[in-house]
């Protein structure tokens, strides 16, 4: 019954809650991006942006039993979330007849009246896949499927997880945030290096609410987790660079995931990070975070041939949360995201000519200049 119990607590805390908050969220996304995927996006993204501000204050304003203070508030403020998508969602379907669509019109195939209307584009809507492009997403699952199985059969030993996992363990069980050490065990102050990289006390939120020990969350359940979202992003991607000939997209997913799978040429890179030391903030810095950056800024060249103003303001606002999302993972992602956006958006203003892309990028950055802002006041105190 307890292996039970903590199955439905994992699944309510990894896949319910933030799909839920992205239901609530999803009518800032244009109809044909309101997806099922692209809903679960944005409601993690808030999610763990909710997260980052509820720890960073526990762990900067709460002396005493700093983690049960951040646990609690963190619980109530997703469930209302949580509870108001759901009420938005039954209000839509109720107008909607109870249609699918209704909340999910991106998931819309066309019909003969919308390929004959001189105002539709075709490549917005989801093609039917021919029984050849099945063939190959069941090739590609069976793939990503045998990558999260050996990554718990094979889980490797890695010499960071005596901090990392640590940290993790500590909050779990001290209840403490960042103020003990885990080399030695001792009392320390607020270890202003890896604390606002708060990755680590949300492994302890799900360790805790789950009731499983946060070394086997770390190495068992996370894979299980980051693995399908890294490649539902570059499902994202390739819905984008493959709009006219979407027949290919799982061709495309099926040669990342090898790419992903044999990329392990040395300890360093980015694939090896993905599948060995899936758990760390900096595996899903290089693994989820650039790619998010990629796929957004794709988007937005691709809504440039469109004039889609309003579908422009959306991705600055999700690459603003994209932009929580490398520092709740790690503190150089902050640096080395906005080096990245900064990149971009010079080719967007060079492609666009919108001298507007230059004020969405410094209003995406703000959250990186006040993490930056944080960490290197109390960096001075130190």
């Amino acid at each position: 019954m307890g292996v039970v119990i903590s199955v439905l607590q994992l699944i309510l805390w990894l896949l319910v809650v933030p799909f839920c908050i992205g239901l609530l969220f999803n009518f800032i996304l244009p109809e044909f991006r309101r997806t099922v995927g692209i809903t679960f996006i944005l409601g993690y993204l808030v999610y763990m942006a909710v997260f980052e501000v509820i720890a960073i204050t526990s762990m900067f304003k709460v002396v005493y039993s700093a983690f049960t203070y951040c646990r609690r508030s963190f619980i109530i403020a997703v469930l209302l979330l949580a509870a108001f998508g759901i009420a938005r969602s039954i209000r839509i379907l109720n107008d909607g007849d109870g249609k699918f669509l209704a909340l999910f019109p991106g998931e819309a195939h066309a019909d003969i009246r919308d390929l004959l209307n001189p105002r539709t584009d075709p490549k917005t809507y989801k093609a039917d896949y021919t029984l050849e492009s099945r063939v190959y997403w069941g090739i590609f699952i069976a793939i990503m499927a045998f990558q999260m199985i050996m990554s718990i059969v094979m889980a490797s030993f890695d010499g960071d997880d005596a901090y990392y996992v640590v940290e993790s363990l500590l909050a779990q069980q001290a209840d403490v945030m960042n103020t003990i050490l885990p080399y030695t065990g001792m009392s320390t102050s607020l270890d202003i290096r890896h604390a606002l990289a708060v990755i680590t006390m949300w492994i302890a939120f799900v360790a805790k609410l789950s009731g499983i020990h946060a070394t086997i969350v770390s190495h068992s359940i996370i894979p299980l987790f980051f693995i399908p979202l890294v490649y539902l992003a570059y499902v994202e991607i390739g819905r984008i660079l493959f709009r006219s000939r979407q027949q290919l997209i799982p061709v495309f997913m099926i040669v990342v995931s090898l790419l992903l799978m044999f990329g392990n040429v040395s300890i360093y890179t980015p694939a090896t990070f993905f599948l060995m030391r899936t758990w760390q903030g900096k595996a899903l810095v290089s693994n989820l975070v650039f790619p998010m950056i990629l796929w957004l800024f794709l988007w937005m060249f691709e809504d440039s041939k469109m004039e889609e103003r309003t579908s422009f303001r959306t991705a600055w606002i999700m690459l603003t949360l994209v932009n929580m999302l490398s520092g709740v993972c790690s503190s150089l992602g902050v640096i080395f995201g906005s080096g990245l956006i900064a990149l971009l958006t010079l080719v967007l203003l060079v492609v666009t000519k919108r001298w507007t892309v230059l004020l969405g990028a410094f209003l995406c950055i703000i959250p990186n200049i006040i993490y930056l802002g944080i960490y290197f006041s109390v960096w001075s105190r130190v």
